[in-house]
């Protein structure tokens, strides 16, 4: 008897726990939303935009996207930055604060998002400018470095995107770049194509040398991430059918 007492007890207080955290993550989001317009704006925009700094997004999917971001952080300093499709900014902040890079400029499509990062992630160095990535309102070889992270499949001429991002660079420049691997078009509304590795290489052989390629996973329960670990590790001939997104590290032709 003492036994399953005992047990029931041990059951309630999980319960407990468990419900206590989610009054708790109520709680959080119920401030968060009612501090400012630019609060409601990012929840009512959640399943779009992200901003991987923020707690009530899911703890799986701000890994992720901070992983590509740390990645790339361990070569970007005292480096010209720039980050295409920068969402909510988090990223170029990122870059600058932990990478140490000289200056960022996040290039954004959406007003709404350049005007959350502005008043988010504006930090010294960091610039953010409303424009398209096909077409950037940008000097040829101003920056030393691209980073452009599930971007490609959205653009309608990924082919003018690589052409821009080789226009911006200066020479040998690098590139840092990712895609979902064979995410259909059915269960990704945002998308206008998908790739696989050797269509993601081809696009980028236009003005790139893939010097670095490597799968991402997220770790979830998702089927695209095929039971493999959160994490990112080079891609191999055994491995590549595994990968969630293919993450390549490019230098810029002459």
């Amino acid at each position: 008897m003492h036994g399953l007492l005992k047990k029931y007890s041990s059951v309630r207080e999980d319960e407990i726990q468990a419900l206590q955290s989610r009054v708790k993550a109520a709680e959080y989001l119920l401030d968060f939303v009612a501090a400012d317009e630019i609060n409601r704006w990012l929840y009512g925009n959640r399943q779009e935009r992200m901003d991987a700094t923020v707690p009530f997004f899911d703890r799986t999917r701000r890994e992720f996207h901070l992983d590509r971001y740390r990645f790339a952080s361990a070569r970007v300093a005292g480096s010209r930055v720039l980050d295409c499709a920068s969402g909510t900014g988090y990223g170029i902040r990122y870059l600058i604060e932990t990478g140490k890079a000289a200056s960022g400029i996040g290039v954004e499509i959406d007003i709404q998002a350049v005007e959350y990062a502005l008043q988010r992630h504006r930090v010294q160095g960091a610039t953010f400018v409303c424009a398209s990535g096909d077409c950037m309102p940008l000097p040829d070889a101003c920056v030393d470095i691209v980073t452009s992270f599930e971007t490609i499949e959205h653009v309608a001429d990924d082919e003018r995107l690589i052409d821009e991002f080789h226009r911006v660079l200066r020479p040998n420049g690098l590139l840092f770049i990712s895609t979902p691997n064979h995410w259909p078009l059915a269960v990704s509304p945002y998308h206008v194509r998908e790739y696989d590795k050797n269509s993601f290489l081809k696009v980028l052989d236009r003005h790139f040398h893939c010097l670095e390629l490597y799968n991402q996973n997220s770790g979830s329960p998702t089927p695209y991430n095929h039971d493999q670990p959160a994490g990112i590790v080079a891609t191999a001939v055994a491995n590549e059918h595994l990968a969630e997104c293919y993450f390549a590290v490019c230098r810029s032709k002459p």
